[in-house]
């Protein structure tokens, strides 16, 4: 029993009742005991596991490091950008971020012609 206490992995007091009564092999008193000795030292143990995150919570996470990220470098991107720029022979367009956000605000040119209906 000593061996597979060793076992015991305290993430909630939820978890730990239950792995007190594996190792008490379902006798309800013997796993109370041990469940109560463990509860008594670790008393701020959350009452159930928190549940893994999702896919989407983890992209959603990465993705707002990224731009937060890019946010505090914004300077430095746009010196790195100007130094390609220049090596490249000035071939690239001009990039400014704040001539971005006004370009996406507008609305563009219709180019396809009225439909007429009959």
């Amino acid at each position: 029993m000593l061996n597979q206490i060793r076992l015991i992995n305290p993430t909630s007091k939820m978890s730990i009742s239950q792995q007190c009564l594996l190792i008490a092999k379902g006798d309800i008193d013997e796993a109370k005991k041990l469940r109560d000795y463990f509860a008594d030292v670790m008393t701020d143990l959350p009452t159930v596991d928190q549940p893994d995150p999702t896919w989407v919570d983890n992209t959603k996470n990465a993705l707002n490091g990224i731009l937060s990220w890019g946010g505090e470098h914004q300077q430095g991107l746009l010196q790195i950008y100007e130094i390609v720029r220049g090596m490249t022979g000035n071939r690239l367009p001009p990039l400014s971020l704040t001539g971005m956000a006004a370009e996406t605000t507008e609305a563009p040119a219709a180019a396809l012609p009225p439909i007429n209906e009959e």
